[in-house]
């Protein structure tokens, strides 16, 4: 997985407070600001992760908008590119999939599409927290997506199904009332990055505390 970044390796916190919460909706307004110029929403993206590890972390006396920005500017290169391959990806299978419906493809043609469509989502659900906890090449990084993906299939599957039911609910706002679709906008981003950041640092916890066994196959704890 290559180094950590200047994070905390220390588990996750399953408590969520007011003061965390409070954090995450900053975080996803700033994230929201950060996407504005277009061209910084992929280190924008990485930002967030940068950050939210630390706020589940606990860590005292966070700076939220200086480590946001700061995790711009560490992760600007990255998350540009990442964020071109998510154009790529989710904006061509997702027209892939628009244009197989509109046209009444058949149904195998529709669900290969959908099939497609849906680990796109994945990967890119992935890749971007991953860039913001480890200093790695960016083709290590792609080849550590895809490994984490299939390695933690179930967990991954779960997340997006999640996402999704998050993503289907705010576009329904919007076609119900097009106002509160976008106040949703203020409190919906932090939903999901929270979602994501306490699901995949879990994962990523587990990679980096790997179990030991002694020699009758026990597990050793520390």
């Amino acid at each position: 997985m290559a180094d950590l970044k200047d994070i905390s390796k220390q588990k996750i916190s399953q408590v969520m407070t007011p003061l965390k919460a409070g954090q995450f909706l900053l975080l996803g307004l700033l994230w929201l600001l950060g996407c504005i110029p277009v061209i910084t929403a992929g280190a924008s993206t990485c930002a967030v992760f940068y950050v939210g590890i630390k706020i589940l972390n606990d860590e005292p006396g966070l700076k939220i908008c200086r480590l946001f920005f700061k995790g711009i500017k560490q992760n600007f290169v990255q998350g540009l590119l990442m964020f071109l391959i998510s154009i790529i990806t989710l904006g061509g299978l997702g027209a892939l999939i628009v244009w197989a419906i509109i046209s009444e493809q058949s149904l195998f043609i529709i669900v290969l599409a959908a099939c497609c469509g849906f680990v796109a989502f994945v990967f890119n659900v992935f890749a971007y927290p991953l860039i913001a906890r480890y200093e790695n090449s960016f083709v290590n990084v792609l080849r550590n997506v895809i490994a984490l993906m299939f390695t933690y299939l179930t967990e991954a599957v779960k997340l997006c199904v999640i996402l999704a039911v998050y993503i289907a609910i705010d576009v329904l706002l919007f076609r119900l009332n097009l106002i509160a679709g976008f106040v949703s906008l203020l409190f919906w981003p932090s939903v999901i990055f929270y979602t994501i950041c306490y699901r995949l640092f879990a994962i990523f916890y587990k990679v980096e505390h790997p179990i030991k066994y002694d020699e009758n196959g026990d597990p050793i704890s520390e």
